[in-house]
């Protein structure tokens, strides 16, 4: 007979690995564009060529921070979660599977962004 260890519920605190890389990229995006635009400035190039290195890493710092903050709803979903699928009776990573699912369906195309929602609320008995 298997025997089954208590229900310890454990709670990650912090921004997590999506959270930490989002950051780690806007810093060192950030540093590399100083660093290149510091060299043209420098070595007589443009201010134009300048301009368009801080404009990508603007681009860059923006898709950082987009990583970021899915990582922070993703975190915020897993949290609302968790009472949600002990009352259901469906394990939290079943419930992850699941809306994961969704997200490359609706990534795909396949489903619409109300669809993902009322679905992702379903499975998560909101």
């Amino acid at each position: 007979m298997r025997r089954r260890g208590p229900a310890v519920t454990v709670r990650r605190r912090g921004p997590g690995l999506v959270g930490t890389m989002a950051r780690t990229a806007v810093v060192a995006g950030t540093a590399t564009a100083t660093v290149g635009a510091t060299k043209a400035v420098m070595s007589g190039g443009s201010q134009k060529a300048a301009q368009q290195q801080a404009a990508a890493q603007q681009q860059a710092d923006l898709a950082a921070q987009q990583a970021y903050e899915a990582g922070q709803q993703d975190a915020l979903a897993q949290q609302a979660a968790e009472p949600a699928a002990e009352a259901a009776g469906t394990s939290l990573d079943e419930q992850l599977v699941q809306i994961q699912k969704l997200s490359v369906m609706k990534d795909q195309g396949l489903i619409t962004e109300e669809e993902f929602a009322a679905k992702k609320a379903q499975i998560l008995g909101i």
